[in-house]
């Protein structure tokens, strides 16, 4: 099959029939074990269809978001009071107040969580995790200014904050995933008795994300689970999120697992390891993404289908224009890695100092590729993986493709 695959480069990709083997099978929902990885990804090296060397801007850091050289924020809690661990009624926390967060505090269904401009949450560095959890059903309408951003942080943060100092937001919504069990739901990794995130509601609301901060988060959940900045779990497209930072995290900055809400300017700034990632269906659209590193991090984005099975569906597939993703000095990894059988759509991609700038890895995510850019004769494009206006700078390998699973 690979002699085939060298034929065909050979003649033009105008005959292009390759695919006619890689129907799903009749009873589930994975290719056809006939298809060859290696003679796709070495056809789309030889053919490649994407160009690395467009004129992109990407998108600018704003003014409202801090370097991520920047040391922390350091807040006064001489009258700081504590959240409760279980907020089942609304609350709202005044404007330019501080409060300490101590363990877990998880929202109830029904109830609202309202945070306005300026307030600072503070974590103060004593035993136990903390994080704050949107439960289904429950909302968060935390309004920040640019002027006046609200900020989660730890004690002392400018001399004291490091990475994984505290554990960061999850939201958990009813919008599609596609991991679900019967119901169309799943657990997510911070659980509890009765937790769950995902169903049937794309237009979902759990609330409002606007002018927020968070610095230092990312702290182990198990052996090899850590929290990320912001955790969107089935979170629908009722939900807005604006002009969000996640800052020196242990882990990622923003992270999706399936759901359907939209996002844009988000700024992830020296975090632990990707700084965008999605997995498990996410369909959203995210416009204006700035990713920057300079002690640490792995890549600038991951996207991710499903692990267990890179065919499911729905197939993760989020529209992302105007992005910037900049690496530290000796990051060795990719600025962007699209793999597991993801579909994307990507518009305005800037792609700076990383090694390998872009990489398309396992076998479905490769088809997505090709019966994009190569269909079948007679077959219109299928529009499911496509990239306009990619600029890669100062990297060893723009492009890379490689097959398995």
């Amino acid at each position: 099959m690979k002699n085939y695959f060298k034929t065909l480069a050979v003649a033009g990709v105008s005959a292009l029939t390759v695919f006619s083997s890689c129907e799903k099978s009749e009873n589930n929902n994975t290719p056809n074990p006939e298809l060859d990885g290696e003679a796709l990804a070495q056809f789309l090296t030889e053919n490649n269809p994407i160009n690395a060397n467009g004129e992109a801007s990407g998108w600018d850091m704003p003014e409202w978001a801090v370097d991520a050289d920047y040391e922390g924020t350091q807040t006064d809690v001489s009258n700081a009071d504590t959240l409760p661990q279980v907020i089942d009624q609304n609350l709202t926390l005044a404007a330019h107040s501080t409060w300490f967060l101590k363990g877990g505090v998880h929202v109830k269904a029904n109830a609202t969580l309202t945070i306005e401009e300026g307030v600072h949450i503070v974590d103060p560095d004593e035993d136990g995790v903390s994080y704050l959890m949107i439960e289904q059903d429950a909302k968060i309408i935390a309004k920040g200014t640019a002027e006046n951003m609200i900020v989660f942080t730890t004690e002392d943060a400018p001399t004291k904050g490091k990475p994984g100092s505290w554990g960061g937001i999850i939201i958990n919504g009813h919008a599609p995933i596609n991991n679900g069990d019967d119901t169309g739901r799943a657990v997510p990794e911070v659980s509890g008795p009765g937790i769950w995130y995902g169903g049937n509601n794309p237009s979902d609301n759990s609330g409002i994300l606007e002018f927020v901060r968070l610095e230092f988060g990312g702290n182990q959940i198990t052996a090899d689970k850590e929290h990320n900045g912001f955790t969107f779990n089935g979170v629908g497209n009722g939900t807005v999120l604006r002009n969000l930072q996640a800052h020196k995290g242990a882990d990622d900055g923003f992270e999706w697992f399936g759901g359907t809400v939209n996002a844009e300017n988000l700024v992830s700034t020296d975090n632990g390891d990707d700084s965008f990632d999605w997995t498990e269906g996410w369909v959203g659209t995210a416009e204006n993404l700035y990713g920057k590193n300079t002690t640490q991090g792995d890549r600038g984005l991951e996207g991710d289908n499903n692990q267990n099975n890179n065919a499911m569906e729905p197939f993760s597939f989020p529209t992302l224009r105007n992005v910037t993703l900049i690496a530290h000095s000796g990051n060795q990894s990719q600025g962007l890695k699209l793999r597991e059988g993801t579909k994307v759509k990507l518009e305005n991609i800037k792609v700076e100092g990383y090694p390998t700038g872009v990489s398309i890895e396992h076998n479905i995510t490769l088809v997505h590729v090709h019966e994009t850019y190569f269909p079948e004769e007679g077959k219109e494009p299928a529009n499911s993986f496509t990239v306009n206006n990619l600029s890669v700078s100062d990297a060893q390998t723009p492009i890379e493709y490689k097959a398995s699973r």
